[in-house]
């Protein structure tokens, strides 16, 4: 039955996608300003700011040096210099990142700004910009692309990552927007603005995931959210499963932080189909997977029967995706590092239940790791 409902969803979002493709891209140039915050981003901030330097829907870069530690400040003022016009660089001392962006909003004058990190590459040579422009003239207030994976030079992990991100990004936030009204966060990786929605709101570092915060926000005071499937960028991956545990640790704490600031939402539309769905299969398979644990190898229960027919249907489910990811990236190993991606699965649930639940209960959440960056990006 569950394999029949997921299916059914799949193709609810493929005729939504495949209707919206038809949607051609804004091709209004140079009326966007893009604002991204940067801390200790020296390796690859250079490679970052020339691509959105390079893009022609971009009037103006602003770029936030949040008190960086690194050159990044040496980077972002060499690079000023060769674009005098079009790269504004912004020092200060260490806020957060919802502080840095505010104050790289304060440098904005174009009607519309794109937010994205240090870490991302945004292909200058794609439509991606043109296509969440087009949703902004439609009408939406918000809109977010899909965040990807950079591959060149990743290791094993990322590509375990990146082999079911993207299909699951699109397939979630689709049908938290067609159910719920609105996608689950428009992610600071890949997010366009209404310059003057964005002042009115604002964000905040009450906590460690300002852009999930921001979301719920936009939504509980009427605004306009949208999931955009034609806009692709690729932020940098955790090398170390070290760095991808604190990493998920200071989302999954967060989100749970952000239920306790926005309760009011949970029982909305929004938080019924875009807000508790995740939370409650996380905690339901988390209980599963302890319960199965202790269960008797020779039991003949339906948990048994459970465990050998899931599997099957879980491989089939991520060799699909996989098969998607392999074509979108053109790398071919992503199909067989599908198989490997219950290593997040049993990540999520050991972190809900060792980090997420006292989140919930307390609202408190871990100091905010920053993970190791590389001069790459992506080819």
């Amino acid at each position: 039955m569950n394999e029949y409902l997921f299916l059914a969803l799949c193709a609810l979002v493929l005729g939504y996608v495949a209707w919206r493709r038809r949607t051609p891209p804004c091709r209004e140039y140079g009326c966007v300003d893009a604002i991204v915050p940067a801390y200790n981003e020296g390796p690859c901030l250079e490679r970052a700011l020339t691509d959105l330097l390079d893009n022609p829907y971009f009037a103006r870069v602003i770029c936030v040096n949040d008190g960086s530690t690194d050159d990044t400040a040496a980077v972002l003022d060499r690079m000023q210099a060769r674009w005098p016009e079009r790269l504004v660089a912004v020092h200060q001392e260490n806020t957060g990142k919802g502080g840095a962006l505010m104050h790289g909003l304060q440098h904005a004058t174009a009607a519309q700004v794109f937010l994205t990190d240090a870490d991302t590459r945004v292909d200058p040579g794609s439509d991606g910009i043109g296509y969440l422009l087009a949703e902004i003239r439609a009408g939406a207030d918000a809109v977010g692309g899909v965040p990807s994976s950079a591959l060149e030079g990743a290791g094993f992990l990322p590509h375990v990552r990146a082999s079911l991100k993207l299909p699951m990004i699109v397939l979630k936030r689709t049908l938290q927007q067609l159910l719920g009204g609105a996608p689950f966060i428009i992610s600071g990786s890949c997010g366009m603005f209404r310059t003057d929605v964005l002042r009115a709101v604002g964000f905040s570092d009450r906590t460690k995931v300002e852009d999930l915060d921001m979301s719920w926000s936009l939504v509980s005071q009427g605004y306009r959210l949208r999931q955009c499937n034609r806009c692709f960028v690729y932020p940098q991956e955790c090398n170390t499963f070290a760095e991808e545990w604190r990493r998920w640790r200071r989302w999954i704490v967060g989100y749970a932080a952000c239920m306790r600031l926005h309760r009011g939402l949970l029982l909305t539309r929004f938080g019924l189909f875009s807000i508790l769905p995740m939370a409650v299969l996380a905690l339901t398979g988390a209980t599963m997977a302890l319960l199965a644990s202790h269960s008797a190898l020779g039991s003949s229960s339906p948990g048994e029967l459970a465990a050998r027919v899931l599997p099957l249907a879980w491989l089939a489910v991520v060799a699909l995706m996989g098969v998607i990811s392999a074509v979108h990236h053109r790398n071919a190993w992503l199909v067989p590092a599908a198989v490997f991606s219950v290593i997040y699965l049993l990540l999520a649930y050991a972190i809900w239940l060792v980090h997420g639940i006292k989140g919930l209960c307390t609202g408190r959440e871990p100091t905010r790791d920053k993970p190791s960056r590389y001069p790459h990006v992506v080819d």
